[in-house]
This record gives C-alpha cells, sequence and structure tokens, in this order.
C-alpha cells in the first residue's frame, strides 16, 4: 500500500509539473501573439501617419539645403518676372504688344517705349517701377544663362528624379518615421530602404548590406510624394534590427526561468524522496542491526549462562572432562562477543575525521595463522576444513596489528557463517610486485552481481533467501573495507551463486 501511495504522489507531482510548463508555453504563445499584432497595428498606423505628412510637404522640404536654395531663387525670380509682366499689361498704351513680350519663358533684358509715345507722370513711375525690377531679377540671375539652364534642370529634377538623385532629404525621411514609431509607442529604430519596384532596384538604405533582408521584410509601404510625376511605384520598406520583438525574446526567457524553476522543484522533490526513502531504509538497517546486534549478543549471553547452570550440576561439575567442555565454551563464547563489541567499537572510531593508525611492523602470515587457530574447534565441530597456503615472503608489512588482526578474523568469520553446507576455507598469501595479496575462499552461498555492488556498505547484509540461520548485522564487510582503505590497500570479491566467494586484499608492503 506504501508503495501505491509513493508512485501516485510521484505521478501527480510529475503530472502537475508538466502541466504547468504547458500552460506557460500556451500563455507565452498567445501573450507573444497579442504582442506581434499590437506591434504590427502601431508600426502600420505610424507609417501611414508618415506617408500621409511626407505628402503634406513641399518640393523644397523634399531635397537638399543648396538645391533647396536654387529653388527658392527661381521661384523669387519667377515672382519678378509676373510683377514685371503686370506693369507691361496695365501700361500697355505706353510699352510695345504685350503679346510680343513673352515673360516667364524668355528672359527680358529691356523694354522699348512706343514711338511718338508721350510720358505722363503716372508712365514715368510704371517706367521706373519696371526698370526697379528688372534690376533686382538681374542681380539675381547673375549670369543670363541661368533661366533656360535651370528651368530645363529643376523640371526634371521634380518630376523625374528627385529619388534617384543624392538631393534627396532622406534624412528627413529617416528622421519623420523614427519620430512616428515613437508617438505609436515603438522605441525600435528600424533599417528604411526607399525600393523602386519599376527598376527592380534600392535607392536608399541607411543600412550597408541589408538590402536583401529589406526585400524580404513584411513591412512595406507604397508612397508618391507631391510633385513627383513619374509613373515609377515606389516603397518604404522597414526592417527591424531585432532578430525577434522584445515582447518575444523576454517571453521566451520568462518561459526559460519558468522551466528551470520547474526543474528545480522536480529535482529538489525527487531529492527529498530520495532522502526519505534513504531514510526510510536507514531506519529498517538499524532497526536490522539493533535486531541482529541483539540476537548476536543474546546467542552467547545464552550459552554461557546454560555451560554456567551445568557447572552448577553436582552431577556435571565433578567430571573433569565436562568442566573443561564447559569452560571452553563459555571462554568461545566470551570471545565472540568480545570479538563483536570490539568490531562495532573499531567502525565507529575509524568514521572520526582524527581517526590514526597506529603502524609499526608485523608478519601477516603470522597474524593470519594466529587468527585461523582460534577458528579451528569451531569449523572441526561442523566437520569443515581450514587450508592456510602463506607463500608470501618476506610477509612483513607496515600495519596497524589490532585492525588487521580484526579485518582477518571478519573475512573468516564471514566466509564460516554463508558456508551453509560445504565448510571449506582456504586462505593464501602471495607477493606481487611491491604488494602482499591475502585471499580468503570458500565454497558457500555465493554473492549476486547486484549485492555484491553493497556488501561494502555499513548494515548492509547479503539476502539468503529462505535461510534465516546467518547471523551478522551487516558491519563486517564495511569495517573491513575501511581498514584496507586506511591502510592504502584495495579489496575485490569475485562471487558466484551457489559455488563460493572470495575475498582478495592487496596491501603496500611499505
Amino acid at each position: 500500500m506504501k508503495k501505491i501511495f509513493w508512485i501516485t504522489l510521484i505521478t501527480l507531482f510529475s503530472l502537475a509539473a508538466a502541466s504547468l510548463l504547458v500552460v506557460q508555453y500556451v500563455q507565452m504563445r498567445r501573450t507573444v501573439e497579442v504582442s506581434d499584432n499590437l506591434f504590427n497595428i502601431s508600426v502600420n498606423n505610424a507609417m501611414d501617419d508618415m506617408i500621409e505628412q511626407l505628402n503634406r510637404l513641399k518640393v523644397e522640404d523634399y531635397i537638399g539645403q543648396n538645391d533647396r536654395y536654387k529653388l527658392l531663387k527661381f521661384k523669387r525670380i519667377e515672382e519678378l518676372n509676373n510683377r514685371m509682366l503686370d506693369v507691361v499689361k496695365r501700361n500697355y498704351n505706353v510699352f510695345y504688344d504685350t503679346t510680343l513680350v513673352n515673360v516667364g519663358t524668355t528672359m527680358i533684358d529691356s523694354v522699348l517705349l512706343l514711338q511718338g509715345v508721350t510720358v505722363s507722370a503716372a508712365d514715368s513711375d510704371a517706367i521706373a517701377q519696371y526698370n526697379t525690377l528688372l534690376a533686382t531679377r538681374d542681380r539675381l540671375l547673375n549670369s543670363p544663362e541661368f533661366y533656360n539652364q535651370f528651368v530645363t534642370d529643376i523640371s526634371e529634377y521634380v518630376v523625374d528624379n528627385i529619388l534617384t538623385s543624392n538631393s534627396f532629404n532622406y534624412i528627413l525621411l529617416d528622421s519623420l518615421i523614427v519620430n512616428k514609431l515613437m508617438v505609436n509607442g515603438v522605441d525600435i529604430a528600424p533599417y528604411v530602404g526607399v525600393y523602386d519596384l519599376t527598376n527592380d532596384k534600392f535607392l536608399y538604405c541607411n543600412k550597408e548590406g541589408m538590402e536583401k533582408k529589406l526585400s524580404q521584410s513584411p513591412y512595406k509601404y507604397r508612397f508618391h510624394p507631391d510633385g513627383m510625376m513619374s509613373p515609377n511605384e515606389y516603397f518604404i520598406l522597414l526592417q527591424f534590427p531585432l532578430s525577434s520583438l522584445l515582447l518575444k525574446e523576454n517571453s521566451t526567457i520568462y518561459f526559460v526561468l519558468s522551466l528551470i524553476l520547474v526543474l528545480l522543484i522536480l529535482i529538489l522533490f525527487f531529492l527529498s524522496m530520495r532522502a526519505f526513502f534513504r531514510k526510510e531504509k536507514l531506519d529498517e538497517m538499524k532497526n536490522d542491526f539493533i535486531n541482529n546486534m541483539t540476537h548476536e549478543i543474546k546467542t552467547p549471553i545464552a550459552t554461557i549462562g546454560l555451560a554456567c547452570e551445568m557447572l552448577q550440576d553436582p552431577n556435571i561439575g565433578s567430571d573433569p572432562e565436562s568442566n573443561k567442555t564447559y569452560i571452553g565454551i563459555i571462554g568461545d563464547e566470551n570471545r565472540r562477543m568480545r570479538m563483536l563489541v570490539e568490531t562495532i567499537l573499531q567502525s565507529s572510531k575509524m568514521s572520526s575525521k582524527n581517526f590514526q593508525l597506529n603502524l609499526k611492523e608485523i608478519d601477516l602470515n603470522n597474524t593470519i595463522e594466529n587468527v585461523a587457530a582460534n577458528f579451528k574447534l569451531q569449523i572441526s565441530s561442523r566437520q569443515g576444513e581450514l587450508k592456510c597456503n602463506l607463500d608470501a615472503s618476506p610477509s612483513i608489512i607496515l600495519g596497524d596489528e589490532l585492525h588487521i588482526t580484526n579485518m582477518i578474523y571478519n573475512l573468516i568469520d564471514n566466509a564460516i557463517k554463508y558456508s551453509v553446507n560445504q565448510l571449506e576455507i582456504n586462505i593464501s598469501t602471495r607477493i606481487e610486485g611491491d604488494n602482499i595479496l591475502l585471499s580468503v575462499s570458500d565454497h558457500g552461498l555465493g554473492i549476486s552481481k547486484e549485492d555484491q555492488k553493497h556488501i561494502f556498505e555499513k548494515f548492509y547484509r547479503v539476502s539468503t533467501g529462505n535461510i534465516h540461520n546467518v547471523k551478522g548485522f551487516g558491519i563486517g564487510l564495511s569495517y573491513v573495507h575501511q581498514v584496507v582503505a586506511l591502510h592504502k590497500g584495495t579489496i575485490t570479491v569475485d562471487s558466484t551463486l551457489g559455488e563460493g566467494t572470495t575475498f582478495t586484499v592487496t596491501l603496500p608492503k611499505e
């Protein structure tokens, strides 16, 4: 039931996180779509206003300063010509026939009076006014060719060449576009191009190399400046310098941040769940450890108690052989209890950062023989056999005698416990380079590949299936691993289920 609950909880949490991401993504897409629409509307409104304002401007507003000066000068000359023509028309009885005076198309250098005309005071004023206008116009002309030449130039300039020439005021165009965009809430300065569709060419681009992108831009606006009579089709093209809209980028950033936050929540959730399961496992291991340790200690206590009761029996206590047997049992069980307690204490001490080994030269072969002697009675009682092939010579190592002894004891004790049927243990040593190799082999239950990954973990016990007579509390091999590591050695396991196990310890000679 508990397993189903946790699976359901994890599944629901994962679905909730995935749903949150989907909702966030959909919301981001909708926000971007709305943003795109608003942006396009703002740009279109700005360009409509800009083109309307552009069409209201006069021709002299389009052109550069030098050409603007010429155009204004030309208009002033036209004005003087018109006034001179008006004087002639109002005083036709003094001047030649006005039909012969083509003012406006030909420069009037002088006007002759009609023969035999009597000049009155009013006529004198008209002649003086005409001459004043003539003198003023001549000062503006500078040269007699100015009028004819400029009339031709300015006519072509206004009608056909206003955009193709370098005189068009493109700075004004850029300024109008940026200003209208700002008014409509678009604060991104675009790339601007003027495109002649009829001749398929760009007349202007404010950023070199942007012509290709501008030609693909969706922001395309037809325009026809006032005063232009050309049949060509002209378009203003805009391309915004960002690869995407700022809001789109911001939305993407926010979505990525949301994704990161959700992933962090998921990671924290799974870390919390793993910590919880670890705690559950540790609690279970702790309970197993306490139960196993209690059982391990209760057994020798019960055995010692039973042996004491037997010694107190008058019928048995008087038999020297029986006394010797029961005293031996008490000694063995006491030694066994002492070793259990010693293993737990030493393992606890090794977990401390301040722990240090008491190093000295010890003979590994002699230590193995001494430890093996303590197991002879136990092995004999089970009709087993312990063989020692101690070929390492010399077998001197630099180590802590207490912990090396306990390490060997735990390896032999472990081999005995898991040899349920055939109790045959082989202990061997050999030299390999600068190291001494110690191997402890048995023909017991063996260890599965999965269990081999965890056998050196504290409190971990190898599963024995339906067999529950294997004693121990999961600390022996962990202690062995600690001892080997502190001596800068290594330990490996080679095991096959149902065939046996071999532990190999490699220790440096120095």
